[in-house]
């Protein structure tokens, strides 16, 4: 499942130098998305294998000599039934092969690349943001952001206008009239919450959470009925989904247009940015608002301070204690100072080993 636990460590990108301002207007708008980047992560070209005769060989049957009729041709000895006449075996490459029975055709075994191509990835993803099914829908998005966290670079094939309006369609989708947990379900769930309380108690006191005796007795049927998410519970926490998902692609994006062409995108003309800050102002789901203050820090930058100082503000004075908590930590980390990062560390390190080595 996808963690975007409200608290989680971010590092702040460090202060850049303005870059030269290009000469060109770049696109960067949620219309048209136009990023001239090579193409990675491509499967590699299949080598060209000549066609293999799978037919295998018929030698032809040999010509039998002409009979003279002047003179009949000598009468063999009778010494029982004649042996078929023997046939050569091909000659191959010059040289005879040994007669060890008929020959089985070369197997030629051809490996299918293990990576697939951009279009296919954005197509596959595509497929499953547009699915009817909310679990689908789910794993799309969280095999999308597992590939983002863990290298920047694999996500750049769904950075596409398509794969950008299904995420926004997914967070805009009205649950209101959907169903929700059934009364059975809200009763085994609070059962369960007493549970993991009377465990979290007796962890804390020293003791053996296996040992506790439970205030509930509950059967697996019951706990995985308890546990089984309504539509309506499907709708929201995709929606927590979609919103994480696309600050991912929205910091590939704006990062790629930066490399590009020297170009900080505007934290308002990110692609999603207008739905993400729209559910933070309009939901009535405190964790969705949380997670729409996580996707907005996912992407937060020094150029987008004064912005993000706004919305942030806004949220500050929410009603909701988890909320104003959450937009309250987000104005801190605005004035954190930059983090170095992994490659500038990696830079200073050989600077300071012949200091240490002159000192020696």
């Amino acid at each position: 499942m996808i963690q975007a636990p409200q608290n989680y460590g971010m590092q702040q990108p460090a202060v850049q130098q303005p870059a030269r301002k290009p000469s060109f207007a770049p696109s960067y708008n949620a219309v048209q998305i136009n990023l001239d980047t090579p193409t990675l992560n491509a499967p590699p070209a299949m080598p060209y294998y000549p066609p293999v005769n799978m037919e295998p060989y018929k030698p032809q049957a040999p010509v039998a000599p002409q009979q003279e009729t002047t003179t009949p041709a000598p009468t063999a000895p009778a010494q029982g039934p004649q042996q078929p006449a023997q046939v050569p075996p091909p000659v191959l490459n010059d040289q005879t092969a040994p007669a060890q029975g008929p020959q089985q055709p070369a197997q030629v075994e051809v490996k299918p690349a293990d990576n697939k191509g951009p279009e296919a990835l954005a197509d596959e993803a595509f497929k499953g943001l547009s699915s009817p099914d909310y679990d689908v829908q789910a794993l799309a998005m969280e095999d999308i952001a597992k590939k983002g966290l863990n290298n920047q670079a694999d996500v750049i094939p769904y950075v596409q206008e398509n794969i950008f309006d299904k995420l926004i369609d997914i967070m805009n989708v009205d649950s209101t009239n959907l169903p929700g947990p059934t009364e059975k379900q809200q009763e085994i769930r609070g059962k369960i919450a007493e549970n993991d309380k009377a465990i979290e108690e007796a962890t804390k006191a020293g003791q053996d959470p296996k040992s506790v005796k439970l205030p509930h007795q509950l059967t697996p049927a019951e706990e995985e009925e308890g546990m089984k998410l309504s539509p309506m519970e499907q709708v929201e926490r995709n929606k927590e989904y979609a919103m994480f998902t696309t600050a991912i692609l929205q910091k590939t994006y704006a990062d790629e247009v930066e490399k590009q062409s020297g170009t900080v995108v505007p934290v308002t003309e990110l692609p999603g940015a207008k739905a993400i800050i729209t559910t933070l102002k309009t939901t009535d789901n405190a964790d969705l608002a949380v997670s729409a203050i996580d996707a907005l820090r996912y992407v937060q930058r020094p150029e987008y301070k004064e912005d993000l100082t706004k919305v942030y503000s806004i949220a500050q004075n929410d009603a909701r204690p988890e909320v104003a908590d959450a937009a309250t930590q987000a104005l801190a980390s605005l004035n954190e100072p930059a983090q170095p990062q992994p490659q500038e560390q990696a830079q200073a390190q050989p600077q300071a080993a012949p200091q240490a080595n002159q000192a020696a």
